[in-house]
């Protein structure tokens, strides 16, 4: 997966994404006919006075009910804005799933992500996706990067 945060207007997809993982996954939801939104909504925390104010969920999933994080690594204002979407949506954090690039890697990069999700932010291990399984469509979508 190198260079993987390559943002940039995708033809295909008709939109501007913010990394190459982003419009994969975006393919693989076209080409298992799944409806979707991509950055649906903006939610702002409204008493916060620095720091991240806003968190957009990169996808919302129509018939699931379910917003969609992809992350191929987590900064400290990643997670600021998910500790406080948490504490400001709690009824839209439960609908939140996040999609890292290796689920079941045990690199030490991957440890701190599940971390940080299972332990930091209490997420169930199941709302954790592998954009690696994913990548096992990759010669059947088109455009794939």
């Amino acid at each position: 997966m190198s260079n993987v945060a390559r943002g940039g207007f995708r033809e295909d997809l008709g939109i501007y994404v913010r990394s190459k993982m982003e419009a994969n996954v975006l393919r693989y939801y076209k080409f298992i006919k799944v409806k979707y939104v991509y950055e649906p909504q903006e939610f702002e925390f409204h008493k916060i006075k620095r720091g991240s104010r806003f968190y957009k969920p990169d996808i919302y999933l129509f018939e699931q009910n379910k917003f969609i994080e992809i992350k191929g690594w987590f900064t400290a204002s990643d997670k600021t804005k998910l500790r406080r979407f948490k504490k400001y949506y709690p009824e839209e954090f439960v609908k939140l799933e996040f999609i890292i690039p290796d689920k079941y890697s045990r690199s030490k990069a991957n440890g701190e992500m599940i971390k940080f999700l299972c332990d930091g932010l209490g997420t169930d291990f199941e709302k954790i996706l592998s954009y690696k399984q994913m990548e096992e469509y990759s010669k059947l979508i088109p455009n794939w990067e």
